[in-house]
């Protein structure tokens, strides 16, 4: 597979960077402002916002390998990097959630586990300390089976291709089948939600995404873009559960047109800078939600105010984060 440079290399990245900060912003919505939105269809379509960390985690598969798919790997130096890059928010996440933590049961156990990013693996732990630091357990996992799984792919990558969309498929199904097991039980519940395995299906089909990255579009790609785009968006209005990666093809489909186009519109409208911030926005969001409302118990400001309040207060956090926290500490 070809390897793009330069400035069309950090074109297609800031394109796919701006994708990345409305997702963040998704997921933030979703936990916190539904009720701002006075018209159910736009409430029904931000009640869907979780699926974003899906997206997230397609988006890093093929990241990784546009990154890393003509480079040799050391694995110490790709971890040390890795964690240079996701762990001093993350830790700094979990020291602030510390204080907005009221029952202190089994608090110890879950510090260590979200420490060391192993609270999805435990069911009862996934969303404890700072809950959306449980994809950052499985975005770990990837990390670490990355360098084996591009091995792989570099040696036999149409083969590769297979294998992630037959474990797509495979996931898809257990995960709707073990879904209805997971209403009873809160254990269940988190082992077919958080689980790192039932992610890796949203990984692979990011990564296999890659080996279309210098393959020309074919004619009459735009309808049938869109025609799969309508089928599988239609998905989202159908009673079952996307959690676990059900809209990823969607999501590869926009990847792959967006990496392709360059994503112009997006550059434009300045949502790079959004992308850039939105690692912090996403980790940070739940200890700076639990501070802001705590100020508007003075403030009293409604409801809706609060919410703009909040994310006026949580993006200027999350630029603070990214410049002096994030990007100091990345070097």
């Amino acid at each position: 597979m070809e390897v793009v440079k330069n400035k069309e290399a950090t074109d297609r990245l800031d394109a796919l960077t701006a994708t990345r900060g409305i997702a963040a912003m998704l997921i933030v919505i979703f936990h916190f402002g539904l009720e701002v939105f006075p018209f159910s269809e736009a409430q029904r379509f931000f009640s869907k916002g979780n699926m974003a960390v899906s997206y997230f985690f397609t988006l890093s598969g093929f990241i990784m390998c546009y990154t890393y798919y003509a480079k040799p790997v050391s694995y110490k130096s790709y971890i040390v990097r890795r964690l240079a890059r996701i762990g001093p928010v993350y830790w700094l996440a979990i020291i602030l959630s510390l204080f907005t933590i009221a029952q202190k049961e089994n608090l110890l156990t879950a510090t260590f586990l979200n420490v060391f990013f192993l609270q999805s693996y435990i069911p009862g732990y996934a969303l404890t300390v700072n809950s959306p630091g449980w994809s950052l357990s499985v975005e770990m996992f990837f990390y670490l089976l990355f360098p084996f799984l591009l091995n792989v792919y570099r040696a036999k990558p149409q083969r590769f291709v297979q294998a992630s969309v037959i474990l797509y498929a495979i996931s898809q199904i257990a995960h709707l089948y073990f879904v209805k097991y997971s209403a009873n039980s809160n254990a269940m519940h988190e082992l077919v939600y958080y689980y790192p395995l039932g992610h890796l299906n949203s990984f692979m089909i990011g990564m296999a995404g890659y080996y279309f990255i210098d393959k020309p579009l074919p004619k009459g790609w735009a309808s049938t873009l869109f025609v799969l785009a309508a089928i599988i968006s239609s998905l989202l209005w159908l009673p079952i559960s996307k959690h676990n990666g059900l809209l990823v093809p969607l999501f590869v489909l926009l990847i792959l047109m967006l990496a392709k186009k360059k994503g112009v519109l997006l550059r434009k409208l300045g949502l790079v800078w959004l992308g850039e911030v939105s690692y912090s926005l996403y980790i940070l969001q739940m200890p700076v939600y639990y501070f802001t409302y705590k100020l508007n118990n003075v403030m009293k400001l409604n409801s809706n105010v609060f919410f703009i309040f909040f994310i006026i207060i949580l993006l200027f956090i999350s630029h603070i984060s990214y410049q002096y926290v994030e990007k100091k500490l990345r070097r």
